[in-house]
């Protein structure tokens, strides 16, 4: 088991652990209350962002507190059975860091239109931006760390009807 163990971390320094990161603003509201739900056009982007990311092999999802981002997740995490896990938009830095050490997994994080440029750029130096009405950009950002080092690369994607 030990001499495995070894081999298959070897392997990982030689050949790299990439962990992919798939950002996206929460779907369409209903209106513009603090925590209100989704409106049916973003229960629809729902739906089609579960069937963008099903068979991506997500190990987890991250939404934060607000009922919108828990509901654009949702249908992804009943598909494949991974529970979401809450966070606090207003802890951006320490979030990101904690998802900076998430390693050879593929992680869905639902945010809002301020917070989801913000984490892009602390997970690639890179900028983003997100319109006040656009709900299908899909960000995924590849981070493969090495013996030779640590390479980040952002694709900007988009998801169900195009806004």
């Amino acid at each position: 088991m030990t001499k495995s163990l070894c081999m298959l971390l070897l392997l990982c320094f030689l050949l790299g652990c990439t962990s992919n990161y798939y950002f996206v603003r929460h779907a369409e509201r209903a209106n513009n209350s603090a925590d209100t739900p989704l409106s049916v056009a973003g229960q629809q982007r729902a739906l089609a962002l579960r069937d963008s990311l099903k068979g991506k092999g997500i190990d987890s999802i991250f939404a934060t507190i607000y009922l919108r981002t828990q509901q654009t997740a949702i249908p992804l995490s009943e598909e494949i059975g991974i529970p979401l896990t809450i966070y606090h938009p207003d802890t951006t830095l320490q979030f990101v860091n904690g998802l900076k050490k998430i390693r050879r997994k593929n992680v869905l994080v639902v945010g809002h239109s301020n917070t989801v440029p913000e984490m892009v750029l602390l997970m690639t130096g890179d900028t983003v931006e997100i319109g006040h009405d656009e709900y299908d950009n899909l960000f995924k950002v590849s981070v493969s760390k090495s013996l030779f080092g640590t390479r980040k690369k952002l694709k900007k994607l988009h998801y169900g009807q195009p806004d």
